[in-house]
């Protein structure tokens, strides 16, 4: 049976070359950021397509100069790019204030990009670079009245970076479509079984690559062929459905080496649900739509006015599952990731997780009690990176020794 169009449109979005985006979306100005804590909502009401900057598997060039080899593949890799060139269409970059890690790489990002755009000789403005100030204490008395000054900070710098006033009604607009980019992925993760997990993420990537406004009709018509679609195919053994192996519940940072969900569908197991920083976390919740809800006293001198969307991001980015690298007093790890392997009826989890990630890894020591508790296997698997090329055989020998084991 041939692949849907949109299928293949999606997917071949996600496995194209971040470079190549120019060509693709000639009428667009990309904003790249790194991290579902950027408001990608103001971005978009600026007139910008939010573009999510990821590692890649290409060899490291000249990031050793700057970041230390015990830094963290996804640091590491998106500053390689910047630094060859490779992203210079970025109109600019917006990052979160998340771990140290993080915070450091905002500082050089700064440096860099306008270096390269003083080398280039560029007469255009100087690439904006913008690091968001989250707050840690997601449970503070004291984070909602900061984050609604932080949020509009950024919105007035942006605004002054492109020309325009960013008004109430952009970003109301931005907040619907973004909205419903997020009900459809649900509605996608549910139909999950109907494709392969290769296919699934890289259509998650597109969703964060592409303008909002050519990717949900697509993933609308895609979700539409899916109702009466066979089940997916091993890219092994495309004489065996993918079905009936042990379901993987997949938790951690971000997974930028496709290959690793392919070894898991040659192995015979699938992925049946997954809380990765890159994958389903990022599309979770919705946003509350503006309205006299969000009115209420939100700090000295700061009320929300009825209607304000800045306190609708705000409320949204407070409420949702917490990043490692934030504490949200009453949110417990454990018994979070086990309710959703429980939904998922996975029969493991998988950690996957970038090498370094001090805050993931405290994290996993966190969860482990509450999954041994209830007697779910689970496995750590450090993601392979540029740097670990030759890794992937060892992953793959784990990845075996887990799935027999479960099988």
């Amino acid at each position: 049976m041939a692949e849907p169009r949109a299928l293949s449109e999606l997917t071949g979005v996600a496995r194209t070359p971040l470079s190549d985006w120019p060509g693709r979306f000639p009428d667009r100005q990309a904003m790249g950021y790194l991290c579902g804590y950027v408001p990608v909502e103001i971005i978009h009401a600026a007139g910008l397509t939010p573009v999510r900057v990821r590692g890649s598997n290409a060899p490291l060039r000249h990031v050793d100069a700057q970041l230390q080899p015990f830094t963290c593949a996804l640091c590491r890799s998106t500053l390689d790019q910047l630094l060859c060139g490779e992203i210079q269409f970025l109109v600019g970059t917006v990052l979160a204030h998340t771990c140290d890690a993080m915070q450091a790489l905002g500082d050089l990002w700064r440096i860099d990009s306008l270096r390269s755009h003083v080398n280039a000789i560029s007469a255009g403005p100087a690439p904006f670079v913008h690091v968001v100030m989250q707050p840690t204490n997601l449970g503070s008395p004291a984070a909602r009245a900061y984050l609604v000054a932080e949020l509009s900070r950024f919105r007035d710098r942006l605004a002054t970076f492109v020309g325009r006033p960013i008004t109430d009604d952009d970003l109301c607009a931005s907040i619907a479509l973004y909205n419903d980019t997020r009900q459809l992925v649900k509605a996608l993760q549910q139909r999950r079984d109907r494709l392969s997990a290769p296919d699934f993420f890289a259509i998650l990537d597109a969703a964060q690559i592409m303008p909002r406004e050519q990717f949900n009709p697509l993933l609308a018509d895609l979700l539409a062929s899916l109702e009466t679609a066979p089940p997916p195919v091993r890219r092994a053994c495309p004489d065996r459905p993918v079905r009936g192996g042990p379901g993987l519940f997949l938790t951690g940072a971000v997974l930028d080496e496709p290959l690793v969900l392919e070894i898991i569908e040659e192995l015979g197991a699938r992925v049946v649900g997954d809380d990765l920083c890159s994958g389903s976390r990022h599309f979770r919740d919705l946003v509350d739509a503006p309205g006299p809800g969000l009115s209420r006293p939100i700090g000295p001198g700061l009320s929300g006015r009825e209607g304000d969307p800045i306190s609708a991001l705000a409320v949204y980015f407070l409420r949702r599952p917490p990043c490692p690298a934030k504490l949200l007093p009453e949110h417990d790890p454990g018994p979070y990731v086990l309710d959703q392997v429980r939904m998922a009826h996975a029969d493991g989890v998988l950690f996957v997780l970038e090498k370094f990630c001090d805050p993931h890894a405290f994290e996993r020591a966190l969860t482990l009690p509450a999954l041994d508790g209830a007697s779910v296997p689970h496995l750590l698997l450090d993601a392979p990176s540029a740097e670990q090329s030759s890794s992937l055989e060892g992953v793959r020998t784990r990845l075996q020794a887990f799935v027999e084991m479960l099988a």
